[in-house]
C-alpha cells in the first residue's frame, strides 16, 4: 500500500478531528449534538471548528477520488506520495489556522491543498 493511500486514511479522519474541541466544550449534548453545534457563540473557537469539520469533509470529497484516479491510471509512486503528502500537511495546517482564527493563511493553505488535487488530476491525465 503506497503512502499516498495512508494519506487517504488519514485525510478520513481530519474532520472527526477537527469538531474534537467543539464536542469537548462544556456541556456538549451528543442527544442533540448538531443543534448544540448550531448554538455555539458565532466567531468562537468551537464554532470554527464546526466550519473546519464542514470544510474538511468537502475536501476529502474532492481528495479521495483524485488519489483512487492517480493509483488506478498508474501515476507514478513518487509523485502520487508527494501530492498526498503535501495535501494532507496543508489540511491540518489549514485547520490549525481555523483553530487560531488565522483567515488569510488558512485560505493560503487552503489553495495549496487544492493545486495538489489538481496535480493529482493532471498527472491521471498525462499516462
Amino acid at each position: 500500500m503506497l503512502f499516498a493511500h495512508w494519506m487517504l486514511l488519514l485525510a478520513s479522519f481530519l474532520p472527526i478531528i477537527a469538531i474534537t474541541p467543539a464536542k469537548m466544550k462544556r456541556g456538549y449534548d451528543n442527544r442533540n449534538p448538531r443543534e448544540f453545534l448550531d448554538k455555539l457563540p458565532a466567531g468562537s473557537m468551537p464554532k470554527r471548528m464546526v466550519a473546519a469539520q464542514a470544510n474538511s469533509w468537502e475536501a476529502l470529497m474532492m481528495f479521495a477520488p483524485a488519489v483512487l484516479l492517480a493509483t488506478m491510471r498508474g501515476v507514478e509512486a513518487s509523485t502520487l506520495n508527494w501530492l498526498a503528502g503535501l495535501f494532507i500537511l496543508a489540511r491540518v495546517v489549514y485547520v490549525w489556522c481555523y483553530a487560531k482564527d488565522l483567515s488569510t493563511p488558512r485560505s493560503l493553505v487552503w489553495t495549496v491543498g487544492v493545486l495538489c488535487v489538481i496535480g493529482l488530476y493532471i498527472a491521471s491525465a498525462l499516462v
